[in-house]
């Protein structure tokens, strides 16, 4: 493994230039060198508790890789390059990356939407296969993005889990509780299509991913005494906004359902705040995150969760699992059309017959790709709700857990 060291900034036009053309960066092709993966992400910042995990299970599969011989016989060799957390740093930090080093052949770009949404043009002019955890519709062009596949799912699945919960709880009104950035955007959008028709009434109030305190967002979202609240965030605002909801009076008494991201936060919601802060409180799971007897659990989850274990105790299940998914989407799809050129591994992952269990995140269900979009075809009944508690191990022990049945 090995850590990149940027060294001094190079003039931005000779960063454009050799993205654009392609022709001053090529990626390796030799079996004596490395396989270049590249990582940008928040090691620091309100992200760095999910970089953690995600480092942990990157370490672990490539080690798992390369003991099977790599990528083609090629070695994987890992490099990070730290956004603080930041979408303009993280370009800033990866077009000088571009400007001083051959190409990679591989990157991680970015652990939020907002960061995804900065990198993608750069990569993409760079001719870069990516994956990320972004969930955002803007991320599922694949006319500007057509390098970048998605091991995880996209907001418009999270809305609609959240349209089959309402539904089964009788529920008529839903505040939406997003950040003031592209994340926030998507969000709402997901939300007020799902419900497209009908009478559910939908209100958004925003809040600034940079304020300590979110009471006054969170008092907002619920002075109309909503049926529910719905919220997005991701890291440290994720705490915030539970702990926003004990601090005003009866803010416990509404229930919440935080989505994916919430529910993929170090720890979980339940994390450093009084057990009172958990009232109510429901967040919308990836399979992986529920606790299993090791006979329900998949042979994929079972090399995952001891490959990180090595490393760190395991406190955000779906962006290790997401990392880990997207380094192992690509290594088969690399393996199965003998090649790393980004435009033949596109094709490859969408003309495969993904085994069911192949996806950590996904348990035993069957997931596909197809040319038209950046994220899997997932079975309805891929998420599930489940009410908090404290993790154990990283997992939600299965309490009110709730599945939309297949339609048909």
């Amino acid at each position: 493994m090995k850590s990149l060291i940027i060294p001094a900034v190079v003039a931005a036009a000779l960063v454009l230039s050799a993205c654009s053309t392609g022709g001053e960066i090529t990626a390796s092709t030799s079996s004596d060198e490395p396989f270049d993966y590249l990582f940008i992400g928040g090691i620091t910042g309100a992200q760095a508790s999910l970089a953690v995990q995600e480092l942990a299970a990157l370490e672990a599969k490539i080690d798992e890789l390369n003991a099977d011989g790599g990528i083609l016989g090629r070695t994987i060799e890992l490099e990070t390059l730290d956004s603080k957390s930041d979408p303009t740093e993280a370009v800033s930090v990866l077009q000088k990356r571009l400007a001083n080093g051959g190409k990679p052949d591989l990157i991680r770009a970015g652990l939020s939407s907002t960061e995804a949404l900065a990198l993608l043009p750069v990569t993409t002019r760079a001719g870069i296969p990516t994956h990320t955890s972004a969930g955002s519709p803007l991320v599922d062009d694949v006319k500007a993005y057509p390098l970048n596949k998605q091991p995880g799912s996209k907001f418009s699945i999270v809305a609609d889990m959240l349209e089959a919960y309402m539904e089964d709880q009788d529920f008529e009104t839903v505040s939406v509780l997003a950040p003031e950035d592209a994340s926030g955007d998507s969000t709402i959008a997901a939300v007020e299509k799902a419900f497209e028709g009908s009478d559910i009434t939908i209100t958004d109030y925003r809040y600034n991913t940079q304020d300590l305190d979110l009471s006054v967002a969170y008092q907002r979202a619920v002075a109309d005494k909503p049926d529910i609240v719905y919220a997005n965030c991701l890291g440290a605002p994720c705490v915030r906004i539970v702990q926003a909801r004990e601090s005003i009076a009866g803010g416990t008494e509404t229930p919440m359902i935080g989505d994916t991201s919430m529910a993929g936060s170090a720890g979980g919601p339940a994390a450093s705040v009084p057990a009172s802060a958990i009232e109510n409180l429901y967040v919308v799971v990836y399979d992986a995150q529920l606790q299993k007897s090791k006979a329900d659990q998949t042979e994929a989850f079972s090399d995952f969760y001891q490959g990180i274990k090595k490393t760190v105790e395991p406190t955000a299940i779906t962006a290790a699992g997401n990392v880990w998914d997207g380094l192992s989407m690509y290594a088969a799809a690399a393996e199965e059309v003998g090649s790393v050129d980004a435009e033949k591994l596109i094709d490859g992952i969408n003309e495969m017959d993904w085994p069911a269990g192949f996806f950590v995140q996904w348990g035993k269900a069957k997931v596909d790709y197809v040319p038209g979009s950046a994220y899997p075809v997932l079975p309805v009944n891929a998420l599930a709700v489940v009410k908090v508690s404290p993790q154990v191990g990283g997992l939600y022990p299965s309490v009110d857990v709730f599945q939309p049945k297949p339609k048909g």
